[in-house]
């Protein structure tokens, strides 16, 4: 049984508009800032300087330079990762799977304090946790101490 002309061309254009969405969003789009549902109290300029502020910090301790803040790291005491002491642990985190950034104090707080949640292996392996307390925000950026804690992930 042919087709008519009229339903072929009412066929296509249906199909065309039911996939022409799908199409837009197939497009590459320029990567972003982290998600602002992972901030919180903070904004991304905040989160960005404190972040810049701990990898400065990491540089430092892998080129072997001296820096000065307060470190400590711990873990359950049957993970593996309590065998690695906090330097270590600290020059090995990968910061670019942060998944959440929170400011802890007030805004304005003389010493500001964060809670990182950092997800190197996904959602569903342990995660660090880390609270990190600075100088003044406005102030040169300076950290005075960063408390890791590697432990089992959320139950969300």
């Amino acid at each position: 049984m042919p087709i008519r002309p009229l339903r072929l061309a009412t066929i296509a254009a249906l199909a065309g508009a039911l996939c022409a969405p799908g199409m837009l969003c197939a497009q590459a789009q320029p990567q972003a800032e982290p998600p602002a549902q992972h901030l919180r109290s903070l904004d991304a300029a905040e989160a960005s300087r404190m972040l810049d502020a701990l990898r400065a910090e990491q540089a430092k301790l892998s080129d072997g330079e001296k820096t000065y803040f307060h470190l400590s790291s711990g873990a359950p005491a049957s993970y593996d990762q309590n065998r690695i002491g906090p330097r270590d642990a600290f020059v090995a985190l990968d910061l670019d799977h942060v998944w959440q950034i929170e400011r802890t104090s007030r805004d304005g707080a003389v010493f500001p304090t964060y809670r990182l949640t950092i997800v190197p292996d996904g959602h569903n392996a342990p995660i660090w946790t880390l609270g990190v307390m600075m100088t003044w925000p406005r102030d040169v950026v300076r950290i005075i101490e960063v408390d890791m804690f590697y432990g089992p992930p959320a139950p969300f």
